[in-house]
């Protein structure tokens, strides 16, 4: 039986997540909910948008991955650290299994994060890339 391949949104989405990973920080593809206790900083590797195009024999396109980075408020210069950090991966990222990745633009900013009753910091990272 023939292994069915990763779309390129899921190959981009592990490869985005194992950045993240390899750099040392907890890394979820879930929010974790405050009850779970899990300690800051932490990743989360969230909302993706794709935009398909199909020929004949292949599928290329674009797709923009949303990264969120929460911290604790009095840490500013880590959390921006990791941010500068998840960034530079971001642009190294050439390849997957199937696909050609390359990097196009990457948007960032830092939101003060109330959601949890103690103020946060929250960092927001978007990457735009092209596949085919």
């Amino acid at each position: 039986m023939a292994t069915e391949l990763k779309s390129p949104q899921q190959q981009i989405f592990d490869a985005v997540f194992l950045i993240a990973k390899n750099l040392g920080y907890s890394t979820f593809d879930y929010l974790p909910p405050k009850e779970e206790g899990v300690p800051y900083p932490f990743v989360f590797i969230g909302e993706q948008f794709d935009q398909d195009q199909r020929t004949k024999s292949m599928i290329y396109g674009n797709i923009q991955q949303t990264v969120h980075i929460f911290h604790t408020y009095k840490k500013r210069r880590e959390l921006t650290t990791m941010m500068d950090k998840l960034k530079i991966g971001f642009r190294k990222l050439k390849r997957t299994d199937n696909f050609y990745i390359r990097y196009l633009n990457i948007n960032a900013q830092t939101i003060i994060d109330h959601s949890t009753g103690e103020p946060l910091l929250h960092g927001i990272i978007e990457v735009e890339y092209q596949f085919h």
